[in-house]
């Protein structure tokens, strides 16, 4: 499942590590935050965590979110959420051919 994975754990903190590098989508939803890495960034077993062309959505697990608190605590930051906390957190990924970008969509219940 990508959710629990140690190539999403590395593009997260990627993400992290190298804001400038990436581009963050606007999002209409106030719980989401959207970020394209470029493919020049090396991910783990793109073909399986980042399909071409298709999306794959998972909820992370509970041990992801207790091992990784603080850095998806700077995801959730970035939203605009009214929200103190959450308790799911989704992730969609996939991989836009035509930008040559990772797509990585974080969606915090």
């Amino acid at each position: 499942m990508a959710s629990n994975s140690d190539s999403i754990y590395n593009v997260l903190t990627y993400i992290h590590r190298h804001p400038q590098k990436v581009t963050f989508i606007p999002q209409v939803n106030s719980n989401v935050v959207a970020i394209g890495v470029p493919d020049s960034v090396t991910v783990s077993d793109p073909e399986i965590y980042f399909p071409a062309n298709h999306l794959l959505v998972s909820r992370m697990d509970d041990d992801f979110l207790a091992k990784n608190g603080d850095l998806l605590a700077n995801f959730f930051e970035r939203t605009t959420s009214s929200k103190l906390d959450y308790q799911e957190v989704w992730i969609t990924t996939g991989y836009v051919t035509a930008e040559k970008t990772y797509l990585v969509e974080l969606s915090f219940e």
